[in-house]
């Protein structure tokens, strides 16, 4: 008997203005149940959860980019138009859409949503954030809305959770589409209109309504719209260019118009079904407000706040790191005294243990870090910081609007880079780009945290502690690189006006906290399976590179002295010359030969060539260089106990002088130069991708590696002249 086929779970898009909240209602609805990737051939984020209605049936729900108008000016808005209207690869319509507004921001959050209703498709309104407008003195009459809408309205709190129940109900119904219409086009743009939907073909799935849409999108398109020049006939798109270049003649202000009439339609809405009888200023967030964005206390605050951020992550996470280490370093002595010599048990010891073990180390520091980031934005702080750093980048020809990539790449450049594409300007875009690298991102933070330990005395400087300052240091030197680098391209071979950048101060919310500890685990897991993938593979490929070939000329020497002094008793130098057989094995193997290779090149700035082998690795992954560091230290070893890396780099020696290897000023030199390298050959990918061109990867490779060693050189041959070289 054959089973009967499940019926396809229904599809929900999530859907609204940034900062409408749309986010925090997804992550309440869908829970953990949720997959990120990609849309299709873009780099845009593509989040789909899956979400349980009251009648036992399972809605695939898809939270979609946030968005302004169906006439878009990014890649985003670009990607919510194509979903909508059934142009975008992998995606089909919604059969429902969820829109979510700030019931604060009516009449700014309604324009897109109007735009949404006349589309003809299914559709249901979340009045987000209903707590704040009562708090604020505004009564919202959600029937009489329904009634101006001609779709269901239900009044929520997605981060208090109030309101869901009866949301999911709603969406667990048919919704009938909307047959209102909000603004009369002119006759003479509705005969164009006409003509231009009669060469459009029918979507499956779509309202006829919605090829109205369409062809207003073909009028307003500048000939960049990829995704309309695939989905039109060649003829239809000719046709729009030409008409729209008429109608910008004979009538200039026709794209203007459709603004004004919704936003006309806007005001008669709120008018039925806003009541403000005590609405009243919040004055509270206003004086915060006058604090915080101050053009002086403004900086000052947003500095002293990531200070003490910084602060904490290397305050706080130091004794849960320190059990991790104890217990890498006691669960790699009991495997190493369990097991015979030989290559398997360094294999296991020696690279998988010491490599992938220390690696975690630093995993508390990374979800410190991003549990503070994460409360700075939910709570409205970083929209004000954006603000603060509009003042800024304009100096250099950017906007604030650059800040929220710049500031995603503090946790990778990737989807920093990736974010970039809300930017309209092509010039501004590439100049964000070439700069997000510059951000430390989470990657370096291990190998900062690794040095900062070794090299940086636990002491405190006033409130502070000297490794927090440092930590700091690090992180602020990316930024004021990024600013110098981003003046310079402004003023060059990117050089254009400052864009204007218009914003929207969210009110101040505490943080969502299911949202905040999700978002923490998902990047610490993230940082888990990169250690359990990239890097075991790299620290089992480098300690095959680091143990092979064996039986060199030097060793063998070494041999040879280490068997008479057996012969003769003397325990004492059997222990030296292991040490030294070790350290010659490891410099004449095929990672030593590669170390000693560029160890010319990297000589000046203070580094020996096991550093270069960390320096070569680390191409790979930034954070691959503390696994390199523990894997060669531990070959250079010859006892058979795993000690702490920082403790190896500390004590590490000049195989030809016999003094130390490294110092306090060789630590500097190393974060300076990691602050500014190009590292990470998936960032070299994505410019790549984003840009499609190879010249900006490359440019980007040159001028960040060509600005490190000019700058670890100047810091490691300024500070011996100065006498800090011992």
């Amino acid at each position: 008997m054959s089973r009967k086929a499940e019926p396809a779970a229904r599809r929900i898009a999530i859907l609204g203005n940034p900062n409408a909240g749309k986010s925090t209602l997804f992550n309440a609805l869908t829970g953990l149940r949720q997959k990120v990737g990609n849309y299709p051939g873009v780099t845009v984020e593509k989040k789909i959860g899956m979400c349980d209605l009251p009648s036992g049936q399972r809605a695939e729900v898809i939270d979609l980019p946030g968005s302004y108008s169906l006439q878009p000016a990014s890649p985003d808005e670009m990607i919510v138009r194509d979903v909508l209207l059934g142009l975008q690869e992998d995606t089909p319509p919604p059969d429902l859409i969820v829109f979510v507004v700030d019931a604060t921001n009516l009449d700014r959050h309604l324009y897109l949503a109007l735009q949404v209703i006349e589309l003809g498709r299914p559709l249901l309104l979340a009045l987000n954030m209903m707590d704040a407008a009562a708090a604020q003195g505004l009564r919202i009459d959600a029937r009489a809305l329904e009634l101006q809408l001609g779709v269901p309205v239900v009044g929520i709190s997605a981060a208090k959770g109030q309101g869901l129940d009866m949301l999911r109900a709603l969406m667990d119904r048919d919704v009938e589409p909307s047959g209102r219409h909000f603004r009369e086009w002119p006759l003479h743009l509705q005969r164009v209109l006409s003509r231009l939907e009669e060469r459009l073909p029918s979507r499956a799935g779509l309202p006829d309504r919605a090829r109205r849409d369409l062809a207003v999108a073909l009028l307003l398109d500048h000939g960049e719209d990829e995704a309309l020049a695939r989905h039109v006939p060649p003829g239809a798109l000719a046709d729009a260019h030409m008409l729209a270049r008429r109608l910008d003649e004979f009538s200039p202000g026709w794209r203007s118009g459709d603004v004004q009439g919704r936003y006309e339609a806007i005001t008669v809405l709120l008018e039925a079904a806003v009541v403000t009888p005590g609405a009243r200023r919040d004055t509270r967030r206003e004086g915060i407000d006058r604090v915080l964005t101050h053009r002086v206390w403004g900086p000052v605050i947003f500095v002293v706040l990531m200070g003490a951020v910084f602060q904490s992550v290397f305050a706080w996470a130091q004794p849960v790191m320190n059990l991790i280490d104890f217990l890498v370093r006691w669960f790699g002595n009991i495997i190493g005294h369990a097991m015979p010599v030989g290559p398997l048990r360094s294999l296991i010891v020696d690279g998988v243990i010491a490599g992938v073990g220390t690696t975690l180390t630093f995993v508390p520091q990374i979800a410190i870090l991003f549990t503070f980031l994460c409360i700075l934005e939910d709570s409205g702080y970083m929209a004000r910081a954006a603000f603060i750093m509009d003042r800024v980048m304009g100096q250099v020809g950017l906007s604030g609007r650059s800040f929220i990539p710049l500031l995603s790449s503090f946790a990778c450049a990737i989807p920093g880079i990736m974010a970039t594409r809300s930017i309209d300007n092509r010039r501004d875009r590439l100049t964000t780009i070439m700069i997000a690298p510059f951000m430390s991102c989470s990657a370096r933070l291990p190998v900062y945290a690794l040095l900062i330990g070794a090299f940086v005395p636990n002491r405190w400087v006033g409130f502070v502690t000297l490794p927090g300052i440092t930590l700091f240091s690090m992180y602020f030197l990316g930024i004021v690189a990024a600013i110098v680098v981003a003046w310079v391209l402004k003023r060059s071979i990117l050089a254009g006006g400052r864009p204007l950048y218009v914003m929207e101060l969210p009110p101040y919310r505490m943080p969502a906290w299911r949202s905040v500890f999700s978002t923490v685990r998902e990047r610490s897991l993230l940082f888990l399976r990169n250690a359990g993938t990239v890097i075991l593979a790299i620290s089992v490929v480098l300690w095959f590179l680091a143990s092979y070939p064996k039986g060199s000329d030097a060793v063998r020497a070494l041999e040879a002295q280490r068997q008479t002094a057996v012969l003769a008793g003397d325990a004492t130098n059997v222990g030296e010359i292991d040490r030294r057989i070790a350290g010659a094995g490891l410099e004449h193997s095929y990672a030593g030969q590669v170390g000693r290779f560029i160890e010319p090149a990297i000589a000046p700035l203070g580094f020996d060539w096991r550093i270069g082998i960390g320096l070569v690795t680390s191409i790979a992954a930034r954070e691959v260089m503390v696994s390199t560091m523990a894997t060669v230290f531990n070959l250079d070893n010859a006892a058979s106990d795993v000690q702490p890396l920082r403790q190896s780099l500390r004590e590490a020696t000049d195989s030809r002088t016999g003094k130390k290897a490294y110092t306090p000023l060789t630590g500097l030199s190393l974060m300076v130069f990691y602050v500014l390298a190009c590292q990470c050959m998936s960032t070299l990918a994505v410019v790549r991708r984003e840009t499609n061109s190879w010249r900006w990867p490359v440019f980007m490779l040159v001028m960040m590696n060509a600005m490190a060693w000019l700058a670890s050189f100047a810091v490691y041959q300024g500070g011996r002249a100065m006498g800090f070289g011992s």
